[in-house]
């Protein structure tokens, strides 16, 4: 086994093939590992190639994004260390060219799978291919590489939402991989056949990430490996700058349409606890559980969150949510509030009175002023959103971090200064205002 004084160590003279790092946790994952990290070796970044767009670009336009600009101040050198790859986790073989896949095999210690699709409503053949599928296809490239030290799948805290209470185990599969595609085989992308393959589950995406979870349990054989389920991933709560979010997924876009006075009712209780956790924590762990990943058959669970810890009532997030709007002066309908209902009718009611009649007669104004209507067409976009994310405003769960607190625990104080990632230390009435703040500088 490896021995090493700080985490910094243990990544000197070492490549790491990541997926996923166009994201936003990969993007503030790999601005971290060359910042804190800097005697690593290289970040290989498996990237897709765009229309009118190659991965050399893509990256050149990912470094222009302020979330680089302390390393292109201080070491901007570094930024020569990430190394595109051409291709695609939904490709066989990742899509990858021998020569590429040869460096790969031969170059790399550490592999961080972290790409997904993270919509809600892909259709099944879509999310099963490339959140199943694709876990499958770096797992088996990953049993190839010669030198590697640690396998790292990025999961969901929510793959188990069937559950109150989530540990950090490897639960049962939602279903058989194998019964999963003969549905698809008989019957497509039917929408009833998927509603009742999923049962209790929400969507495909945590239907999809739990049976890759599993795939992965069952499957890494003797390489040392870890599962890391974030909760709701939100802003940057330190690094590398305050708030920093690229991205509306998650909490972030129903939160900012309540604080503008959008949107005023959601399903649910306020006392439910809603379990967030800055993308800068999830990053900082991932980085410290890779090096800390005991060199055995044992495979290790993370759930990097906050609601075991330092539970927070989403009634008290959305309104310090609506008191930084209407002090900032950055709501645009006047008074926004938020209801709690558990009741479909009711919610439909609030909908119609708050948001639907007002955008009607609103557009009804514009056409006689000859302008184009589209307050309806917005307000409905923004209802879909709120049907969408239902189960997760009317549910309440606590989800155990003992594992990854234990590590925390374990760092030396010098580590636990660079890498923060223990959530019972946020104040959630310091974290929010600066969460705001990133969304109104970032995304606004």
């Amino acid at each position: 086994m490896e021995y090493f004084d700080n985490v910094a160590d243990f990544y000197a003279g070492k490549s790491i093939f990541i997926t996923g790092g166009t994201g936003f946790l990969g993007k503030v994952l790999i601005e971290k590992l060359l910042y804190s990290c800097p005697k690593l070796e290289k970040i290989y970044l498996l990237m897709r190639g765009k229309k009118n767009a190659t991965p050399e670009f893509r990256l050149q336009s990912m470094f222009e994004q302020p979330i680089f600009e302390r390393l292109k101040k201080e070491r901007i050198e570094d930024l020569k260390k990430v190394v595109p790859i051409t291709g695609d986790i939904a490709e066989e073989n990742l899509g990858l060219q021998e020569d590429d896949q040869n460096i790969i095999l031969e170059k790399v210690a550490i592999v961080i799978h972290a790409a997904a699709t993270i919509r809600f409503v892909e259709p099944l053949q879509i999310a099963m291919n490339v959140n199943f599928e694709g876990t499958k296809r770096v797992l088996n490239l990953s049993k190839k590489i010669k030198q590697l030290q640690t396998f790292v799948y990025i999961s969901t805290a929510y793959t188990n939402s069937n559950r109150q209470v989530i540990e950090e185990i490897i639960y049962p599969p939602p279903a058989s991989y194998k019964h999963v595609y003969e549905i698809i085989e008989k019957y497509g992308d039917d929408a009833e056949q998927t509603k009742k393959l999923l049962g209790d589950l929400p969507n495909t995406y945590v239907f999809t990430k739990a049976l890759a979870e599993n795939f992965v349990a069952e499957n890494h054989l003797n390489i040392p490996t870890i599962i890391i389920r974030p909760s709701i991933v939100t802003g940057s709560k330190n690094e590398p700058t305050e708030g920093w979010i690229d991205n509306w997924a998650g909490a972030t876009a129903i939160t900012t349409m309540v604080s503008l006075g959008y949107l005023r009712v959601l399903f649910g209780k306020s006392s439910n606890i809603i379990d967030l956790i800055p993308v800068d924590f999830v990053s900082n762990f991932t980085i410290v559980a890779a090096a800390k990943c005991n060199r055995s058959k044992e495979l290790r669970v993370y759930n990097c969150s906050s609601s075991g810890t330092n539970p927070l009532p989403i009634g008290n997030f959305f309104r310090s949510f609506i008191k930084e709007a209407v002090q900032k002066k950055k709501n645009v309908i006047p008074y926004p509030t938020v209801m709690f209902t558990k009741s479909h009718i009711i919610a439909r009611i609030i909908i119609f009175l708050t948001q639907i009649l007002p955008a009607f007669v609103f557009d009804c104004f514009l056409r006689l002023m000859g302008k184009e209507a589209r307050t309806v067409k917005k307000q409905m976009k923004i209802v879909n959103s709120f049907y969408v994310l239902e189960y997760f405003t009317s549910n309440s769960w606590s989800i155990q971090s003992t594992q990854t607190q234990s590590l925390f625990a374990s760092l030396t104080n010098c580590d636990r200064e660079k890498f923060p990632c223990d959530s019972s230390t946020i104040s959630w009435s310091e974290y929010i205002p600066v969460y705001f703040n990133g969304i109104i500088s970032n995304l606004l």
